[in-house]
């Protein structure tokens, strides 16, 4: 579930002209059974969240769409007391649910990827390197290491780039600056195999030194070509 804030209904604020009041929502990123919703509440009372009730919400079909994909931005939403009146055939409902299903996936993968024992913490890194955590995180900041971000296990920094003799697998701000800063991106594109490399995978393919080659092959995905 993704938390989100949801502006204060109008109709409460009919009469004498009130502050807004903020209020916090618990949004599934597809819509839950009537038994599913009757179940939320004794879960979230278990964990002393008496005071959070399910409820059901519409959203825009754009709205729906941002949450789905964790758009950080304002959303307009209605509460509704009883089962919405969406068709399941809507194309924008199945639109939003495979949205939702994909972004659920790929949160999985990404803390599939983080738990393996050969992703270290800030002080694993910075032990094999011989250098101060603050020494990683500025080479982190400046793209000379692969750091990869998720919030349930913060940074994590694969150890398959550090080299014999404690250096770092090379061009990686080249690599950086052809892909774009996302470092999930670069992770993606070291672990694929390239036809341009003969078949093999990119990290592979610069720890046995062939950086232009694998250079190239960056520019042909950031421009659109194949090889």
């Amino acid at each position: 579930m993704a938390t989100k804030s949801l502006p204060f209904p109008a109709s409460a604020q009919r009469g004498p002209r009130r502050k807004p009041i903020e209020v916090t929502a618990l949004v599934s990123l597809r819509r839950l059974s009537d038994g599913e919703l009757k179940r939320v509440s004794p879960v979230l009372a278990a964990e002393g969240l008496g005071n959070v009730r399910p409820t059901r919400i519409v959203l825009t079909p754009d709205d729906a769409k941002a949450v789905a994909v964790g758009d950080e931005r304002a959303v307009s939403a209605s509460i509704v007391w009883d089962r919405p009146s969406l068709p399941a055939s809507d194309p924008d409902v199945a639109l939003i649910e495979a949205l939702a299903d994909a972004r659920s996936r790929g949160a999985a993968v990404k803390e599939g990827l983080l738990s393996d024992p050969d992703m270290l913490n800030t002080a694993a890194i910075a032990d094999r390197l011989g250098m101060s955590e603050e020494g990683v995180r500025l080479k982190r900041k400046r793209h000379e290491i692969l750091g990869l971000e998720f919030a349930k296990r913060g940074i994590r920094y694969p150890a398959w780039q550090v080299l014999e003799g404690r250096q770092l697998l090379p061009a990686l701000p080249r690599l950086f600056a052809l892909l774009g800063d996302d470092p999930w991106r670069l992770l993606r594109f070291l672990q694929q195999h390239h036809s341009e490399l003969g078949g093999a995978r990119a990290v592979d393919a610069l720890r046995a030194g062939r950086i232009d080659q694998v250079l190239a092959a960056a520019e042909n995905i950031a421009t659109g070509a194949f090889a």
